[in-house]
């Protein structure tokens, strides 16, 4: 059985439960750029309401977060710094995760595109949005929210 609390740097990802080790930053970020995505389609849902937008859509959407991540990545010097997870840069760190957590990021951000463009789709009232947006907002951010109210383990 493998130890998953045994520190571990950001290309030694292994596991999803790696991803909750994230610090609190990388989480704001990811349900930022998730909140963002989802108010770009309601817009986008205003003026094309087809289901075959929705698909480019969201296809262009996880293309554009991925590409930074794959120059980023090519530009990469061989030797490059690998940090432990939880202590990892938002912006220096991003490219550096294991492959593998992109691919969870980009059905991550599928699964919202879809989500809101459907929820849209039965009703365009800014109620709807703001449904949306909070639903988002509380599962995106659950792992910073389990860190951030967890009691303290006793000892």
């Amino acid at each position: 059985m493998r130890n998953h609390s045994r520190p571990k740097r950001l290309d030694e990802m292994d596991d999803l439960r790696d991803m909750g080790r994230f610090p609190v930053v990388v989480y704001m970020g990811a349900t930022g750029n998730i909140l963002f995505a989802i108010c770009l389609t309601f817009l986008v849902h205003a003026r094309y309401a087809q289901a075959w937008v929705m698909l480019a859509w969201a296809a262009g959407v996880a293309a554009g977060n991925v590409l930074p991540v794959v120059f980023l990545r090519w530009r990469m010097r061989p030797d490059a710094h690998y940090p432990i997870i939880e202590e990892m840069g938002f912006f220096g760190d991003q490219h550096k995760f294991a492959t593998w957590v992109y691919a969870v990021a980009v059905a991550n951000m599928f699964f919202w595109i879809v989500l809101a463009w459907t929820a849209f789709t039965v009703s365009r009232a800014p109620v709807m949005l703001a449904a949306v947006l909070a639903l988002a907002f509380v599962c995106t951010f659950f792992p910073a929210w389990v860190r951030i109210f967890a009691r303290p383990a006793a000892h």
